[in-house]
């Protein structure tokens, strides 16, 4: 990205058919501390300035792309999503400073897909990263509150437990699924966002990317 009038700019017109670099977490978590990234963003979510180009209302717009960068690396579109766009920009558990970008503000869930502007292997990739995030610790979350019935362990105690309590409005089986409960036998953990090989490999590559 360079500066133009203080704002993003890409001076690449048309990127379909050109290689996206690629980088580590590393370099993309000192690129966001960078002057550059500042500057190019003005401290707002990367998708606050992209716009999709549809024709119509924009309550009427088509669903997201499915990618925006097939399997060997190469742009398909010249208009990308502000993460495919970005050369140092995709999602990791180990940077969180981009994940809660996309995250409802005083919430822990993901924003929706039009809003973000994400295509859908970006945006399944992201709520990948976001529970990989919850597991390791990067990302802090609210679970439900464990009332514990005292009288399977004191033989005196009468009182029952209390009303079950959810923080967040959400629940830690929804969290956390169980990938042995209402799944295929021989692919327990698909579509449940526990394993990321089939969110990125089962799900895209394999449908003529």
């Amino acid at each position: 990205l360079l500066l133009k009038v203080g704002w993003a700019f890409n001076h690449i017109e048309k990127k379909r058919g050109l290689y996206k670099p690629k980088h580590t977490v590393e370099e993309q978590i000192e690129y966001m501390k960078s002057k550059a990234y500042q500057d190019a963003y003005k401290g707002l979510p990367i998708y606050r300035w992209y716009k999709r180009n549809f024709k119509g209302q924009s309550t009427l717009q088509p669903p997201p792309r499915l990618f925006c960068i097939d399997k060997h690396g190469r742009f398909n579109v010249n208009n990308a999503c502000p993460v495919c766009r970005d050369e140092y920009l995709f999602f990791d558990f180990r940077n969180p400073a981009l994940i809660e970008q996309f995250l409802s503000h005083g919430t822990h869930q993901p924003i929706g897909i039009l809003n973000s502007g994400l295509c859908r292997e970006q945006y399944a990739m992201l709520k990948a990263q976001l529970l990989a995030a919850k597991e390791h610790g990067t990302i802090t979350f609210g679970i439900d509150y464990r009332n514990f019935d005292f009288r399977d362990w004191y033989k005196d105690w009468t009182t029952p437990p209390l009303p079950h309590v959810e923080r967040a409005g959400i629940r830690l089986q929804d969290i956390h699924p169980d990938p042995l409960v209402s799944f295929p036998v021989f692919k327990r953990d698909f579509n449940n966002d526990w394993d990321q090989w089939w969110l990125r490999y089962d799900k895209f590559a394999r449908k003529g990317k």
